[in-house]
C-alpha cells in the first residue's frame, strides 16, 4: 500500500509540474514572452510620440532662429540709421557755431537749431526702437536655445526606445528573459528623457 500511495503521489506531482508548464507556455512558448510583445508595442509608441516631438522642437528651434536673425538685422539697420541721423545732427550743430562766424543770417541759425531738434527727437525714437528690437533679438535667441535643448532631450529618448525595442528583439528570438529585463531599464530611461524633455 505504501508503494501504491508513492505512485499516486509522483502522479500527482508529474500533473502539477505539467500543468505549471503548461500554463507557464502557450504553443510552445513562454508567457513572458506576451509581456514582452506589450512592452515593445508600447516602447514603439512613445517612440513615435517622442520622435514627433523632437521634430517639432527643431522646427520650432529654427522659426525662433531665423526669426531672432530677422530682428538682429532690423535691429542693425535701425541702429545705422540712428548713426546716420547722429551726424547729420552734428553737422547742423556744427552749421550753429559756424554760421555767425562767417555772417549767417538769424533765420538760418534757426533752422540748423530746428534741424537739430527734430534730429535728437529722431535719434531718440531710433534708439528706443534698436533696443527693443536688440532685446527681441537676445530674446528669441534664448528660446531657439531652449527648444534645441529640448530637442536633444527628446532625440535621445527616441534613441534609447529604439535600443530598447531592439533588445526585445534579441530577447525574443533568444528567449533570454534578462535581456528582456534589460529592455525594460533602457525603456524606463528612455521614458525619463522624454519626461524631461516635456517638462
Amino acid at each position: 500500500m505504501p508503494e501504491e500511495y508513492e505512485n499516486l503521489a509522483e502522479s500527482a506531482q508529474d500533473t502539477i509540474n505539467e500543468r505549471r508548464r503548461e500554463a507557464q507556455t502557450e504553443g510552445g512558448r513562454p508567457a513572458w514572452l506576451e509581456a514582452l510583445a506589450v512592452s515593445t508595442a508600447l516602447f514603439a509608441v512613445l517612440a513615435a510620440f517622442a520622435s514627433l516631438k523632437a521634430g517639432d522642437s527643431a522646427n520650432e528651434a529654427l522659426y525662433r532662429a531665423n526669426q531672432a536673425v530677422l530682428q538682429q538685422t532690423q535691429a542693425v539697420d535701425t541702429w545705422s540709421q540712428f548713426q546716420a541721423d547722429s551726424i547729420k545732427k552734428y553737422q547742423a550743430q556744427s552749421l550753429i557755431t559756424l554760421l555767425p562766424h562767417v555772417g549767417g543770417s538769424t533765420a538760418e541759425v534757426a533752422a540748423a537749431q530746428k534741424q537739430v531738434a527734430s534730429r535728437q527727437k529722431t535719434q531718440d525714437a531710433l534708439l528706443v526702437e534698436a533696443k527693443q528690437r536688440d532685446a527681441e533679438t537676445a530674446k528669441l535667441s534664448k528660446e531657439s536655445e531652449g527648444l534645441l535643448t529640448r530637442h536633444t532631450k527628446y532625440a535621445l529618448s527616441v534613441t534609447l526606445f529604439q535600443v530598447a525595442i531592439g533588445l526585445a528583439a534579441i530577447a525574443t528570438l533568444l528567449r533570454r528573459r534578462p535581456l528582456w529585463w534589460l529592455s525594460l531599464g533602457v525603456g524606463a530611461g528612455a521614458v525619463a528623457a522624454l519626461v524631461v524633455g516635456l517638462l
